[in-house]
C-alpha cells in the first residue's frame, strides 16, 4: 500500500519529485559530510598512535641510558612506570578503532606481552644496578625498538588505508551529488521550466486573438492538470468568441428595439401631452403607433357613467373591422377581455383590449387590431399598456380642460350678466323713470327742457359705461402675461389723462390664477378710469406690493377733486363693480377721498394658491 502510494504521488506531482530530488541532494551531502567526519576524526586518532609509538622508542632507549648511568637509575624506574602507561593506552586505542584480528592489534599485543613477560622485569633489574640484567638490556633493547617500529609501520598503513578510503568515498558522494543535481536540473527543466514557457508562451498568444493554441504538457501532474485547464478555457473562449458576434448582433437588435420603442413612447407622450390637444391629435398619435408597432386599426371607446354600450371617441377602422367587432349587443365582452393580459388576450382573439380611463370619471377601453403577420410579442404588449395610460392622461385631461373652460365661460357670463346689471341695466331703468316724467310733462304742458337735459346726459353717461364695458368684456391677457398687461394699460391711460401714470410693480415674484390677473386688471382700468373721467387730477400712481405673507395690495392714487365716499353720484356704478370684484378674490376694497383732497383705492387680498397653502391640514 506504501509502495503504491509513493508511485503514484512519484507520477501525478511533480512537488513530489522536485522535493525527492532536493532531499536526495541534502541527504548524500549530509552522508559525505558525516562519513568525512568519521573518518577524519579516525585518521586523526591514528596520528595520535603514530606520535605515542614513536614516544615508546624514546622511552626505551631513555631508560636504557639512564640504567646504564648509575646515579640516573633512580629516574629510570619512573621512565619504565611512564612507558608502561602509554603502551597501555596505545593498546587500548589500536584496540578500539581497529577490527579484531588487524595486524595493528597482533602487533600492539604482542609488544605489550613482551613487555608484560619480559622487559618489565629485566629493566626494573637493571635499574637496580644488576650486572647481568644490564648486560640483555643493552642487547634486547635494539630488537624491541624494531617491533615498536614495526607497529608504527602497521598502523601508518592503515592511517594510509583510511585517507584513501576518505578520498574514495568523498569522491563517490561528490559523484552522486553532482548526478542527483544534474537530474534535478534536468526533471526541472522538462517537467517545470519547458511546460511553464510553454503556457506562457500560449497564454501571450491568447492575448492577441488566437485561440487555436493549445499546450502539449497535459500529464496528471500539477502543470500537466493546469495545462488541461488553460486548453479547456480556451477551447471555451474560443466557442464564446465564436458566438460572439451573434451576441453582440442581437443586444444590438435589442437596443435598437429598445430604443425606437423609447422614442416611440416619448413622441406620443409630447403629443398627447399638447395644451391645444383634440381627438384628431390622439388619432394621429395612435395611427403613429399602429405603424411603429405593426399592428392593425383601434379605436377609443367610453363609457359614460359606467353605461353601456359604450360610444366610439375615435378611430380608423374601417366600416367592415367596424361590423366585425362591433357586432355584438354591447360592449360587455370587450370590457370584460380588457380585464386580462395582453398577451393572453391575443391568444384566442385577433383583437386586444386595453383598458383606460380612471375608473371614475372616465371609464373605456382601446381596441386594436393585431395583424396576422406580426403576432403580439411581450414588448409590444408592455408599449401598448404604457400608450393606453398616455391616452388615458390625454383624455383626463381634456376633459379636465373641457370643464375649465365650460366654468371660465360660466364665471364670465355671470360676470357680464352682474356687471350689465349693475351699470347698463340700473342706467337705462334711470332712463325709463326720467321718459315717464317727460310723458308726464307733456301731458301737463310743463318746462320739459330740463327733463330732456337730464335724459341727454344719462344717454351719454350710459354710453361711456357701454364703452368701458366693451373694452373691458375684450381685454385679454395674452401670452407676454399680467405685467406686460398691466403696462399697456397704464400706457393706455397715460395717453387718456395726458400725463404719465406712475407704475411700482414688485408682483414678479407671485404666481396669480388667471381669474385674479385678469380681476386685478379690471380692477386698475376701473380705477383709472375715475381718475379720467371724474377726478380732474395732474398726477396718478398705480403700486403693487407683496407683504411677506404673500398678501397683495394693489394701490391708485391720483391727486383731483376727491368725492364724498359716503355718498354714490347717481348713475356711477364703478365703486360697486370694484367692491364686486373684490369679493370674487375673497379680499376687500379701501377707498380714501375727500372733496378736494384726492383719492386713493387699495385692493388687499391673498392669491388662492397661498390662500390654499395656509389652511392647516387635518
Amino acid at each position: 500500500m506504501i509502495i503504491s502510494s509513493f508511485s503514484q504521488a512519484l507520477r501525478d506531482s511533480v512537488l513530489f519529485r522536485v522535493g525527492l530530488a532536493v532531499g536526495a541532494l541534502v541527504l548524500t551531502s549530509f552522508a559525505s559530510i558525516a562519513i568525512s567526519t568519521v573518518i577524519a576524526d579516525d585518521i586523526s586518532g591514528r596520528a595520535n598512535a603514530v606520535n605515542v609509538s614513536g614516544s615508546l622508542r624514546f622511552l626505551t632507549f631513555r631508560t636504557l641510558s639512564e640504567v646504564l648511568q648509575p646515579e640516573k637509575r633512580a629516574e629510570a624506574l619512573a621512565t619504565i612506570e611512564i612507558f608502561e602507561e602509554r603502551l597501555l593506552g596505545l593498546e587500548r586505542f589500536v584496540v578500539a578503532k581497529a577490527p579484531q584480528g588487524a595486524p595493528s592489534v597482533v602487533a600492539v599485543r604482542g609488544v605489550q606481552d613482551r613487555w608484560n613477560t619480559h622487559f618489565r622485569s629485566l629493566e626494573t633489574n637493571a635499574a637496580r644496578g644488576d650486572p647481568a640484567a644490564l648486560q640483555q638490556v643493552a642487547d634486547e633493547i635494539p630488537d624491541y625498538v624494531d617491533q615498536i617500529n614495526h607497529v608504527v609501520h602497521l598502523i601508518e598503513m592503515e592511517l594510509e588505508d583510511k585517507a584513501r578510503l576518505l578520498h574514495v568515498i568523498q569522491l563517490a558522494l561528490l559523484a552522486c551529488i553532482v548526478l542527483i543535481s544534474l537530474l534535478t536540473l534536468w526533471m526541472l527543466r522538462r517537467q517545470v521550466i519547458l511546460p511553464l514557457a510553454q503556457l506562457l508562451l500560449a497564454a501571450k498568444t491568447v492575448t492577441q486573438g488566437s485561440f487555436s493554441v493549445r499546450v502539449s504538457h497535459v500529464s496528471s501532474d500539477e502543470l500537466g492538470q493546469l495545462g488541461r485547464a488553460f486548453n479547456a478555457m480556451v477551447a471555451e473562449i474560443a466557442s464564446m468568441y465564436a458566438h460572439l458576434a451573434d451576441k453582440v448582433e442581437e443586444k444590438t437588435h435589442e437596443l435598437t428595439r429598445s430604443n425606437q420603442s423609447l422614442e416611440l413612447l416619448y413622441r406620443i407622450s409630447q403629443q398627447l401631452s399638447a395644451s391645444d390637444l383634440t381627438l384628431d391629435t390622439v388619432q394621429a398619435a395612435m395611427r403613429d403607433v399602429e405603424a411603429a408597432l405593426e399592428l392593425g386599426h383601434s379605436m377609443i371607446c367610453i363609457s359614460e357613467n359606467g353605461q353601456l354600450p359604450a360610444h366610439v371617441v375615435t378611430g380608423d377602422l374601417t366600416a367592415e373591422e367596424l361590423h366585425v367587432l362591433c357586432g355584438q349587443p354591447d360592449c360587455g365582452l370587450c370590457f370584460a377581455r380588457a380585464e386580462g393580459a395582453l398577451a393572453r388576450q391575443a391568444q384566442s382573439s385577433p383583437m386586444v383590449a386595453v383598458p383606460i380611463g380612471d375608473g371614475d370619471r372616465l371609464r373605456g377601453i382601446l381596441p386594436v387590431l393585431i395583424n396576422a403577420a406580426h403576432p403580439l410579442t411581450h414588448d409590444k404588449a408592455r408599449i401598448l399598456q404604457t400608450v393606453g395610460l398616455h391616452v388615458s392622461n390625454a383624455l383626463i385631461n381634456m376633459r379636465r380642460a373641457e370643464e375649465k373652460h365650460r366654468l371660465a365661460v360660466l364665471e364670465e357670463r355671470s360676470v357680464i350678466a352682474r356687471e350689465l346689471h349693475d351699470s347698463i341695466a340700473q342706467s337705462l331703468s334711470y332712463l325709463q323713470i326720467q321718459v315717464t316724467r317727460l310723458e308726464k310733462s307733456f301731458e301737463r304742458g310743463g318746462d320739459s327742457r330740463a327733463i330732456a337735459a337730464e335724459l341727454k346726459r344719462g344717454l351719454n353717461g350710459t354710453y361711456r359705461e357701454l364703452r368701458e364695458l366693451i373694452v373691458t368684456f375684450r381685454l385679454r391677457i395674452d401670452a407676454r402675461g399680467f405685467n406686460a398687461a398691466l403696462q399697456d394699460t397704464v400706457a393706455e391711460f397715460s395717453n387718456k389723462l395726458g400725463f404719465p401714470v406712475r407704475l411700482d410693480n414688485a408682483l414678479s415674484g407671485i404666481a396669480l390664477s388667471g381669474n385674479e390677473e385678469m380681476h386685478v386688471i379690471r380692477i386698475i382700468r376701473e380705477a383709472l378710469s375715475n381718475v379720467e373721467h371724474h377726478a380732474a387730477a395732474q398726477s396718478a400712481s398705480v403700486n403693487i406690493a407683496v407683504d411677506a405673507e404673500h398678501a397683495v395690495t394693489v394701490r391708485i392714487a391720483d391727486n383731483g377733486r376727491g368725492f364724498d365716499a359716503h355718498q354714490t353720484p347717481v348713475n356711477h356704478f364703478g365703486v360697486s363693480i370694484m367692491h364686486d370684484r373684490a369679493q370674487i378674490l375673497d379680499g376687500r376694497i379701501e377707498i380714501e377721498t375727500a372733496p378736494g383732497a384726492g383719492a386713493v383705492v387699495s385692493l388687499h387680498f391673498l392669491p388662492q394658491n397661498y390662500r390654499q397653502s395656509a389652511q392647516p391640514t387635518a
